[in-house]
């Protein structure tokens, strides 16, 4: 099966020092992104090297594999998948490939359209695919285009060559022995930004991963950018309908990040608020699912004047469940508490970023029913999710779905369910033909 991704992806260069701990600590700001495996890549004298294992940045790395490692330029990954073999280091990035006795390696954000019938065409041809990841695809194709040792390829010729050849998600960090490429495709669907400072620079998925000062872009749609030891070159050689995913402001970002030009937590707040105009409830408090549904419900509090308090407790040594691909109501019950001096015999505003499966929000109420919540009225602040997505976020099979296949009520035991309509959503980004809103209304 393909591997559909959204990750993290961090690298760069750092002037005299070893890249391999900055690396470490722009993906542990990432780990949100993906929890299943991490990766790290460096150019060591000119070597490209490799460390990739299953599980968290840090059970992954260590102070001496990071000293080993070495190196000035170097890329990483945080992996997060949505379909497919996860439990296998081989599908784990940043990928590397060795190719007429050069390397590169390669870290992806995104999916690329149509990988299925794409590997069956690359297999009849009588190539061999060594993962399951359409991240190899891109290898693959570069290999065929340029047939010249991987120091030769020309950054902007890779990227005119992707942009006219691949269609899908890909924001993408390349190591060359020399120097960093990174790419965002023409329709800008994942995020991806560039930061310079004092004898730094590097590429991320989110600028609040990067180091404090400095001067931080977040490239556009079309772009690519090269780092060396000596330069950073930017530039914008292509241009489509942008179709930016919504999602990332829904969930995947972090609250202190800015995607797509706009503050997360400030988007967030502001769906909450517009939820709390078209659904407007009696109520004693509000209560946010931690953490997601924290901004959410500020902004539906700070609307009504109901006031928000912690009901729910959220366990931090507990990664989130929306991306553990197992177990997701075990990981609830260890995640999150009900504290019941704040909820029992109170009438509740449950406040949530969105609904997906509905297997969490479900292990919710059940809990603050049994911490003696009086009513449970459910609000979530996007629509509500009806489609698949297949270019990053894990909603695989229609049929998973609670909006489209179940009563959302009597599924999750909640008093009320409603939802953020999807007109509010985009009046509040105000630039509607910008998104990708497939997942809430099955439109490319």
């Amino acid at each position: 099966m393909t591997l559909h991704e959204n990750c993290g992806i961090y690298g760069g260069f750092v002037r005299g020092g070893n890249i391999s701990f900055e690396i470490y600590r722009g993906l542990f700001a990432l780990q949100h992104r993906g929890q299943e495996a991490a990766g790290i890549s460096v150019s060591n004298r000119g070597k490209i090297i490799t460390r990739k294992g299953l599980g968290l940045v840090r059970d992954v790395f260590n102070e001496d594999v990071l000293n080993r490692l070495g190196g000035d330029l170097g890329i990483g990954h945080v992996r997060y998948s949505t379909a497919g073999e996860s439990s296998t280091v081989m599908n784990a990035q940043p990928l590397m490939l060795e190719y007429l006795g050069q390397r590169v390696a390669i870290a992806h954000n995104g999916n690329i359209e149509g990988f299925s019938r794409l590997r069956e065409e690359f297999e009849r041809d009588g190539t061999i695919m060594l993962t399951n990841s359409d991240t190899e695809l891109i290898f693959h194709y570069l290999v065929r285009r340029f047939k010249r040792p991987p120091g030769e390829w020309r950054p902007k010729e890779i990227a005119e060559f992707l942009f006219s050849t691949l269609k899908g998600a890909y924001s993408l960090l390349f190591l060359f022995k020399d120097k960093v490429v990174a790419i965002r495709d023409p329709r800008g669907y994942r995020p991806l930004w560039m930061y310079e400072g004092d004898g730094i620079r590097l590429f991320s998925s989110e600028d609040s991963a990067f180091p404090k000062g400095g001067k931080k872009i977040e490239m556009e749609n079309g772009s690519y950018a090269v780092i060396t030891p000596e330069s950073l070159h930017y530039e914008k050689i292509a241009d489509d309908v942008k179709r930016q995913c919504v999602f990332e402001y829904v969930y995947f970002a972090r609250p202190d990040s800015r995607i797509f030009g706009r503050s997360v937590h400030l988007v967030r707040e502001k769906f909450g608020q517009r939820c709390a105009i078209e659904n407007p409830i009696d109520a004693d408090i509000i209560v946010p699912v931690m953490d997601s549904g924290l901004s959410a419900a500020l902004g539906f509090s700070k609307h009504t004047g109901i006031p928000l308090e912690m009901g729910l407790m959220r366990n931090r040594w507990v990664g989130r469940t929306f991306i553990k691909p197992q177990n997701r109501d075990e990981s609830v019950a260890n995640k999150l508490s009900a504290v019941s001096d704040v909820v029992k015999d109170k009438r509740i505003v449950l406040v949530d970023d969105s609904i997906v499966r509905g297997t969490t929000s479900k292990k919710i109420v059940s809990m603050l029913r049994e911490a003696g919540a009086k009513e449970i009225h459910f609000r979530i602040a996007s629509p509500p999710v009806k489609y698949e997505c297949f270019w990053g976020v894990d909603i695989p099979i229609r049929e998973e779905l609670v909006a489209s296949s179940r009563d959302i009520v009597e599924y999750t035991g909640a008093d009320s369910v409603r939802y953020l309509s999807l007109e509010g959503m985009l009046d509040v980004l105000g630039e509607s033909e910008s998104f990708c809103t497939h997942c809430f209304d099955g439109r490319r």
